[in-house]
């Protein structure tokens, strides 16, 4: 009726939100010679901004066009009011109203006058990050006036708050919100886009503690109707925290060509695979150093199979995915290739058992002629030549892995679902249950490390030596981060293998022990129908393949790691970059090109260190959505902020029985881990490699996974609760916390704050 900013105002005064008195000044009476109007408040000081129709709109916004006054005593307010009206002539607004089609007739130009909020801080925020992240608030304030912070003429501070994850950063000289008020203006700015809509500006200001709503507008640039979903649900386990350039460019090279592949098998049609070749060629991206799913596209996939949306529930909670939203509407296929493709996924999901017995066989082969061709004295190209062949050789074949993962998924949820309908069971029972798999894959480099620590005094220095040879011949490339490029394995550096075994005989008992469990042969009484057994059945295979197929996948990175640090030897011999291990900071196709078309890459690799060294400081959001392509951040100086919790209890998803209580260790560097023997260990994720961590351990609790991931399996064998899933569990454990935690029930309590930091 006034125009936006005062119909605004007055819809927050009538919803509660606190807005300073303010009074409306009709362009009817803003235009006569005798103004007549009461004022909002006997206030010392007021605001005089106009409301005109046309500001704000959609296609014209006439942002700066109209003056505004601040601080405006009592008696000048009238000969602001028509200053402002006055602007109206001005040759700025005609020159604006020319170029968006607006008459200057029809402009009617209303007048706030408003009490002055002598604020001590005051600012703007968005709800949105207007360079296009959806999910994430932007709070820019400064001292003063907001007039200020608009102006640039005080010092800012920004707050960048992702509302996913409800953690945030900021950037500037000083921090001028406490966690509490940033809490406190992020709440308020949920119940206003209940008024006015998701993406919203809003003017704000403090004083003494006070948070005033001073104006609301919409956020109209952002483009909104098909973002881009990047979560890190399941694929933080491989690739926790920064990844440098060569993993990640190599990573988008894996998942593209498996997804392909399995799409393949499914549609069993080119020229409808062609037709979504974009979404192949984006099932992963990276943001700010970490991997991500571009999981819209992985919803788009799982479409092409037949009663996705019954599957889609289930390998959400495979998974672990939190947000459980998704575009709901179908793939647009041809009819006639839909109803195949109900053929082609049964007829595919029957065969993986039977294909993943052929794709093991296949990758021994492959596997032993690698390392029979390989010679550190190869020349770059024929490195290359390596490395093109075994991609070609295994990106034929690969993608029956992610039909594994999706059988051992449907017949895990059956059996789940199963046994609590029919049988009455509790979490801790189904998990005991299919824990009954006696010879995981996984397990092997442990065990046999297990062993090779307890016998190393049985064998002559020659004998150890060969038996350690002879280890990382068959498990060298399984350690922490072993999917990481840069990550060092036992291959890579087999001194990590003495130190490792050096830790497991600090403590001979404990290790004997470990040993016997290993050793002792677990029987699994079969109770249950003749259903329920088939569904054991199935799961076990699916997780027991899912575990072979995955130390196979740290064998073929370590093939690449071995060929990779093999080329940056040699890139340093021709003076391409400075240090061997600048390699890392390259792409996957630079690295592959430098080969045949030598560059010299040190000021390209100069430039990534210094973005990651920003990284670095940026904390890790599980999801980020965003309005169009992906982007890195771009920050002249980051002040990371952790925020504080204070819940002494937690409740997570229970993988493995058993109660412990004890010290915990917070771990978010695997590379600086101490001492974790008798320690209950905390993290974001673990992998595979963390199974030599968790031998010493007493238990671990992440704050990602799920039933079948790395954590939940390898406690389960190795007899150390469990629990996973904790929603800001790095926020509320701190090193040396006394703590106890249930693994039947996932329950996690702080009995006894450690040391403060």
């Amino acid at each position: 009726m006034y125009g936006s900013k005062i119909d605004n105002l007055i819809k927050l005064r009538e919803n509660g939100f606190n807005v300073p008195p303010f009074a409306v000044v009709p362009y009817e009476v803003a235009v006569k010679d005798e103004l007549a109007f009461e004022f909002p408040s006997d206030g010392n000081k007021y605001s005089v901004r106009s409301s005109a129709n046309v500001e704000d709109g959609e296609f014209a916004s006439f942002a700066g066009q109209f003056d505004t006054f601040l601080n405006v005593p009592h008696d000048e307010v009238p000969a602001k009011i028509r200053e402002i009206v006055g602007s109206l002539n001005s040759d700025s607004v005609k020159a604006y109203c020319e170029k968006s089609g607006t008459p200057i007739e029809d402009i009617r130009m209303n007048i706030i006058v408003q009490d002055m909020v002598d604020a001590d801080v005051a600012g703007v925020m968005f709800t949105a990050n207007p360079q296009g992240i959806l999910n994430e608030s932007v709070i820019t304030v400064g001292r003063g006036l907001g007039e200020g912070v608009v102006s640039s003429r005080v010092d800012t501070t920004s707050y960048y708050y992702n509302l996913t994850d409800s953690i945030y950063y900021y950037e500037g000289k000083e921090d001028l919100l406490t966690d509490e008020k940033i809490e406190e203006l992020v709440k308020t700015s949920e119940g206003i886009k209940k008024l006015f809509g998701e993406y919203l500006d809003i003017e704000f200001a403090v004083k003494d503690n006070v948070i005033y709503i001073l104006q609301v507008r919409a956020i109209t640039t952002l483009k909104t109707d098909d973002p881009l979903i990047m979560d890190n649900s399941n694929i933080v386990e491989s690739y926790p925290g920064i990844s440098l350039p060569l993993t990640t460019s190599f990573v988008d090279l894996v998942y593209s060509g498996v997804f392909k592949g399995v799409s393949r098998r499914v549609l069993k049609n080119d020229k409808e695979l062609n037709k979504h070749e974009d979404v192949f060629l984006n099932m992963t991206g990276h943001v700010n150093g970490r991997v991500y799913y571009k999981i819209s596209n992985w919803y788009t996939v799982i479409k092409f199979l037949p009663m996705s949306k019954k599957i889609i529930p289930v390998w959400q909670e495979m998974m672990g995915v939190r947000n459980k939203n998704y575009n709901v509407n179908d793939v647009k296929i041809n009819p006639f290739i839909r109803a195949a493709t109900y053929f082609n996924s049964v007829y595919e999901l029957c065969s993986v058992p039977k294909n993943m017995k052929k794709l093991n066989e296949k990758f021994i082969t492959i596997n032993d002629d690698f390392y029979k061709r390989f010679d550190p004295s190869l020349s770059p190209e024929e490195l290359v030549s390596l490395f093109n062949d075994i991609k070609a050789k295994l990106f034929d074949c690969w993608d029956v892995t992610l039909l594994n993962d999706m059988y051992s998924f449907i017949f895990t949820g059956l059996l789940k679902s199963r046994m609590k309908k029919k049988y009455g069971k509790d979490d801790k029972e189904i998990n005991a249950y299919i824990s009954g798999i006696s010879d995981i894959e996984s397990m092997k480099p442990v065990k046999e490390m297990v062993r090779l620590a307890l016998k190393k005094d049985e064998y002559s220095k020659e004998e150890y030596e060969t038996a350690k040879k002879e280890y990382i011949r068959r498990f060298g490339d399984r350690n922490l981060e072993e999917l990481k490029l840069e990550s060092r394995t036992f291959r890579s550096n087999p001194e990590l293998l003495d130190k490792r075994i050096a830790e497991y005989r600090t403590d001979m008992e404990r290790l004997k022990k470990t040993y016997e469990s290993f050793t002792r042969e677990k029987s699994q009484e079969e109770k249950y129908d003749g259903l329920t057994r088939l569904y054991v059945k199935k799961s076990s295979l699916g997780i027991y393949n899912r575990e072979i197929s995955r130390l196979n996948r740290s064998r073929i990175y370590g093939i690449v790691r071995l060929i990779v640090d093999t080329l940056g030897v040699k890139y340093k011999e021709q003076g391409l970059i400075e240090k061997e291990s600048d390699i890392y900071f390259l792409k996957i196709d630079e690295v592959l090109s430098m080969a045949s078309s030598p560059v010299d890459m040190k000021s390209k690799i100069s430039s990534r260190k210094d973005q990651y060294k920003l990284y670095r400081e940026l904390p890790p959001y599980s999801r980020i959505i965003f309005s169009g392509a992906e982007f890195n951040k771009h920050h002249m100086r980051v002040n990371s902020y952790r925020k504080k919790l204070n819940s002494n209890e937690l409740q997570g998803v229970p993988c493995s029985g058993g109660i412990a209580e004890g010290e915990a260790l917070v771990i978010t560097n695997v590379e600086d881990t101490g001492d974790v023997k008798d320690k209950i260990l905390i993290t974001k994720m673990t992998d595979p490699g963390w199974v030599f961590l968790l031998t010493s351990a007493k238990g671990v609790i992440s704050e990602k996974g799920s039933l079948l991931s790395h954590t939940a399996i390898i406690s389960r064998e190795i007899g150390i609760p469990s629990i996973v899933g904790i929603k800001d569990l790095m926020l509320n454990i701190r090193t040396g916390d006394t703590i106890r935690m249930n693994g039947d029930t996932g329950k996690v309590e702080i009995l006894k704050r450690g040391t403060e930091e």
